[in-house]
């Protein structure tokens, strides 16, 4: 064993009958708020799909898309997660479905689009601020004052994670009720003031190049307008990850019945935390498509109830960052730790705290977070997303797998369809995870290709190490993986 047993720190090897047995464990809303904050923490953040699609169009997309992504995914990490109740989540899944390469890559995609995912907090924040306060965005912040600002509040958030994931439950709890408070308000007051017929505005001609003419709201035309790209990388960014939850599977008291109704309840929430607040900013406001930059709903906001209402808004985004942070930080350090336990990382990522929490997983996750947290809000979108969607896409064969090569396996909570019905009912998941995929720029594709020839570089590396006698990352406590 690589990590030495301390007061403090655990492998999770060790755990078996210890204190952390006996930890305390998720219930329902806890659990069901942390993945609310795992893949969305409300409408923060939406403006670029407005910009690109127009009011018909964003509203048409968050009716239609969770019926398209969320609730497939939502049903197959319920069927899944609880079929393997561990920290590895999706990677055991693939990994007992296509082997260890394959299982290897979709935690390694998972983790990388998570750490990418979680640099967009702290950059969301600043993206509200500079809309509150009015001022230039080259002026606002100077490259020093930002990284003080972004590492030290990643370094007490992780803190805070590093005391237990009931705390981070708790917090989320708190957090949620304060966050989505502004929208409530706002839906209640603009209510008043929407007018239908703005809902179906369509699209302006070319609304990058400052060319506003309309056209009619079904032809070609409006469809062609479309920056398709922008508006499916967000939705895509918007409505998933609830395969997430799946590393809390291991924390949670009957996942079986837990996991299922957390999930649910989650898809619910996501949903209308974006539908209702958009329906009325957008019937109540008379804001121009292209004037929907990040940060936009503040000003929104201010056009409806006032200023105190904008400023509410801006600290709701703030606090809402950090539960959002919080539950990416929490499920990908859970995933590093379940991924050593199947002896893909070494031992010292098995290690638990005294809280129970996975001490270096978080500690590499913050480290990761800082460097990349200068990067542009639509850079970070696009590049999480098409490394999350190729890993989602492996999570959504592995189900079809597993149903035709396991029929035997125990799944406490099991689709009430045949795996035909499952595989018609995933297939427009996997038709619009393709469509984000081919429709990702050339720099994506870059930094992708890069990113998983390191990906089996490194896996390639150690079982070659493994093949000689040599142990480079340190053996899995669930048992050799190379046989």
């Amino acid at each position: 064993m690589s990590a030495s047993t301390t007061s403090s720190d655990m492998t999770s090897s060790d755990v078996s009958g210890d204190p952390f047995d006996t930890r305390e464990k998720l219930g329902i809303a806890p659990l069901a708020i942390i993945i609310f904050y795992g893949v969305s923490g409300g409408p923060f953040g939406v403006e670029e799909t407005v910009r690109s699609a127009g009011s018909f169009y964003t509203l048409l997309g968050f009716f239609v898309m969770p019926f398209v992504w969320s609730v497939q995914e939502a049903l197959m990490t319920a069927e899944l997660g609880s079929a393997f109740p561990e920290s590895a989540g999706c990677v055991a899944w693939v990994q007992e479905a296509f082997g260890d390469r394959m299982g290897w890559m979709s935690g390694y995609l998972s983790w990388i689009s998570g750490a990418t995912d979680n640099a967009i907090y702290p950059v969301l924040f600043v993206e509200y601020l500079i809309q509150l306060v009015g001022v230039d965005k080259e002026e606002s912040l100077g490259q020093f004052a930002r990284f003080l600002m972004f590492s030290s509040m990643s370094c007490l958030l992780a803190y805070a994670n590093w005391l237990g994931l009931p705390l981070v439950g708790k917090m989320s709890m708190t957090i949620c009720m304060v966050a989505m408070s502004p929208f409530v308000i706002l839906v209640v007051v603009g209510a008043f003031k929407v007018d239908t017929t703005r809902w179906f505005t369509p699209p302006t001609v070319d609304n990058h190049s400052g060319d506003d003419t309309p056209v009619d709201l079904f032809s070609f035309a409006a469809l062609s307008t479309i920056s398709w790209r922008p508006f499916l990388n967000n939705l895509f960014w918007n409505l998933n990850s609830f395969d997430n939850a799946a590393t809390f599977s291991a924390d949670v008291e009957n996942p079986g019945k837990v996991l299922p109704l957390a999930l649910g309840w989650s898809v619910v929430m996501v949903s209308s935390s974006y539908l209702i607040p958009l329906l009325v900013a957008l019937g109540a406001s008379s804001a121009e498509q292209k004037d929907w930059v990040d940060g936009y709903f503040s000003v929104i906001a201010e056009e409806i109830a006032g200023p105190w209402l904008a400023g509410w808004l801006v600290f709701a985004a703030g606090i809402s960052n950090i539960a959002q942070f919080q539950a990416e930080l929490s499920s990908d350090a859970f995933q590093l730790l379940g991924m050593a336990e199947r002896g893909y990382l070494p031992q010292l990522f098995a290690t638990r705290s005294r809280h129970g929490t996975p001490t270096y997983g978080l500690l590499l996750g913050t480290l990761v977070i800082v460097c990349m947290s200068f990067s542009k809000l639509e850079q970070l979108i696009e590049m999480l997303n098409f490394n999350y969607a190729l890993s989602l896409f492996l999570e959504y064969l592995s189900f079809i797998k597993l149903r035709i090569s396991r029929p035997d396996l125990e799944r406490p909570y099991r689709i009430p369809l045949s795996t035909v019905g499952c595989f018609i009912l995933f297939i427009p998941s996997l038709t619009a995870i393709l469509i984000v995929i081919a429709l990702a720029s050339s720099e994506t594709y870059m930094f992708s290709i890069a990113v998983n020839a390191l990906g089996l570089l490194i896996f390639s590396t150690r079982a070659n190490a493994k093949s000689g006698g040599y142990q480079v990352l340190g053996g899995g406590s669930s048992g050799e993986m190379y046989t």
